[in-house]
């Protein structure tokens, strides 16, 4: 293996190690074999993105293993619904299990281990090796897993709707939607660019086309899978993780100085809640305000707001997600009570798990936030870009104390892609923890465990913590799965509603609608008042937005599932009904009335008062002018 060298920009460009990218080779060193294989699958959504721009080359050299970047189909190509037993649904996820297939067949003509290989991923990416864990299909093809920042039991990490969307793109094109296999044919034929076109309103925090359960590469709901078929999810070490900021890109960058007013909250927690649950929208909305305020405080600041709110998505979308996976694996269902359950069992025999949360925001960052580390901000240290002049996408400044985290990082991840365990004590590998100084040589990091939830946060200041924000996570793993209860039958749909339901200015963002019969209506976007538009940008197709509120106001109709009317008519937002805004509007117009005749009589008093004080004056000037001697 290569040394420690000083000109690290030299030993990678000389590399001694392996990188597949796509499937694409760099040389390899004569004789380097049985290498440990890590494969990484790309995040940032399931509609853009690729495996090319992550260069494996430091991460490779430095840990000694060997590194595959992948591509896989995105977007309406890759994750299409199965309409019919005439297609398949769930490319993306088969283009990943038919690399893990192409390393078996060929890693080791590359000095690759093919009983030694781990899939790790990043976001979007750590939903894919959550759900690969749970796939059948999968099986026997890599033997640990690394998720950061995501997981299968996010909201977005399962596209739920893609039927209705699938439906929606038929009509544009006028394929046949009573049909399925007419449809699957007819949109066969439809050009790329054509199918591409069509806008589909999202949700937001889920995801137009993204992995489904099929019954084949998943055959249940990951959720279901983890908590009953144990012996698929817990045959693979799992190593797992999140950032202390994970909802920075929900925000720009002027409220992340300045804060946020409880109106914002309010409107984007609503959305999050509509879109998030079925039951009880009213008080788990309370409930969320109320756990993510600080009481302690006479006053809340726009910034002790923006802070709330920013942990309030973060843990719902991200954080709690990653723990429930990880209490899972670890051999136990999240806890109903505040203490440990003696149901609570340990994992299957030599499958480990391990926590920790990434603290360190780099000095030089692309992002300087108060905040502390946000999503994203773990990849360069993992990748190696610290140690090298240039790295991929990565920034190119970094510290000398910051180049020394990388290592260790990445120490930390190729241990326990080569052992299960990050610590790797009593092993022979080529790389140890105590080949790195300082803080870290006298850390150990330990497995986590439902009861006593140890994990390591990663920083400058390394510290061995436990029950990360338990108080808070409980609320979204105890809690709300109480509160999100149907009840009987005989609850009105009503009783599960926010209050000012179908208003669309008390939401931010694109919210869903529901029928009575729970089924799912097509999506609407909520209109910002004038004053909220400034810097609202247009999304262009496939474009991700940071550090902008992205709102796309449309003019649709809402129509039952049942008619055939393309579904692009969506719905007349209620607020094109002159009723339900006429006493607001009647207030409105008595108020102006009000200030306009209270503005009247102050002229009238002040023209009044000027006439006097003139007329008293010229009369001053008379009595003068007649009392003085000619």
């Amino acid at each position: 293996m290569p040394q420690h060298l000083v000109g690290r920009h030299q030993y990678v460009i000389n590399s001694a190690f392996g990188v597949l990218r796509n499937f694409a080779t760099c040389p390899v060193i004569r004789g380097a074999s049985n290498l440990p294989v890590m494969v990484y699958i790309h995040g940032e959504s399931y509609e853009w993105n690729a495996g090319n721009p992550y260069d494996g080359r430091a991460l490779a050299s430095f840990g000694g293993v060997i590194v595959v970047t992948i591509n896989y189909r995105l977007g309406v190509l890759g994750f299409l619904p199965a309409v019919d037993r005439s297609a398949r649904g769930n490319y993306g996820l088969m283009d990943q299990v038919a690399a893990l297939h192409w390393i078996q067949d060929n890693i080791r003509e590359f000095g690759g281990n093919t009983r030694n290989v781990t899939v790790f991923g990043q976001g979007y990416g750590a939903a894919c090796v959550n759900l690969l864990m749970l796939s059948p299909m999968a099986k026997g093809l890599f033997q640990r897993a690394i998720m950061q920042s995501g997981s299968a039991l996010s909201s977005w990490a399962i596209a739920r709707d893609a039927i209705t969307h699938t439906m929606h793109i038929a009509r544009i094109l006028d394929c046949p939607v009573q049909d399925s296999i007419a449809l699957v044919e007819c949109m066969r034929k439809k050009k790329l660019e054509d199918i591409m076109g069509v806008q589909i309103q999202v949700p937001d925090h889920l995801s137009g086309f993204g992995p489904t359960v099929d019954g084949i590469v998943l055959p249940q709901d990951p959720a279901d899978i983890m908590e009953k078929s144990t012996s698929l999810f817990t045959q693979y070490d799992l190593m797992f993780g999140s950032t202390r900021v994970e909802s920075y890109f929900h925000f720009t960058a002027m409220e992340e100085k300045f804060g946020i007013d409880s109106g914002r909250r309010d409107r984007l927690l609503r959305t999050l809640v509509r879109n998030l649950y079925t039951y009880h929208l009213q008080e788990i909305f309370l409930t969320v305000v109320n756990e993510y305020m600080d009481w302690s405080r006479s006053f809340l600041q726009a910034l002790d707001i923006f802070d709330g709110t920013v942990d309030a998505l973060g843990d719902a979308l991200i954080v709690a997600p990653v723990i429930r996976a990880g209490t899972f694996h670890s051999g136990g269902i999240p806890r109903e009570d505040a203490y440990p359950s003696p149901s609570l069992q340990p994992a299957s025999k030599g499958k480990k798990s391990f926590f920790y949360i990434f603290n360190h925001q780099s000095e030089f960052a692309d992002y300087a936030t108060r905040l502390g580390c946000i999503h994203g901000e773990d990849l360069p240290y993992v990748f190696g870009a610290p140690l090298v002049d240039t790295l991929s996408h990565f920034t190119t400044n970094y510290t000398r104390a910051e180049t020394t985290l990388s290592e260790i990082v990445i120490t930390y991840w190729t241990n326990f892609a080569k052992y299960g365990d990050p610590n790797a004590s009593g092993h022979s590998g080529e790389v140890h923890m105590d080949n790195v100084r300082g803080r870290y040589e006298r850390i150990v990091w330990p497995p986590y465990e439902p009861i006593h939830q140890k994990y390591i946060s990663i920083s400058m200041k390394p510290r061995i913590r436990d029950h990360y924000h338990a108080h808070r996570l409980s609320y979204w793993l105890n809690l709300i799965p109480r509160l999100h209860d149907s009840g009987d039958g005989n609850t009105s749909i009503q009783h599960h509603r926010l209050h000012d339901h179908d208003n669309p200015y008390s939401y931010d963002g694109v919210v869903r609608h529901r029928d009575n019969s729970g089924s799912l209506y097509p999506a609407f976007t909520t209109p910002f008042p004038e004053e909220e538009r400034v810097q609202i940008a247009e999304p262009q197709p496939n474009e991700t937005s940071r550090n902008v509120n992205i709102t796309v106001k449309i003019e649709t109709e809402v129509v039952p599932a049942q008619d055939k009317q393309p579904l692009g008519n969506l719905t007349k937002t209620s607020s094109e009904d002159p009723a339900v805004y006429s006493t607001a509007l009647i207030v409105t117009i008595a108020v102006g009335c009000s200030l306009l005749i209270l503005n009247v009589v102050i002229f009238a008093g002040i023209y009044y008062q000027k006439e006097k004080d003139s007329l008293e004056k010229k009369l001053q000037k008379t009595y003068y002018e007649v009392r003085m001697p000619h």
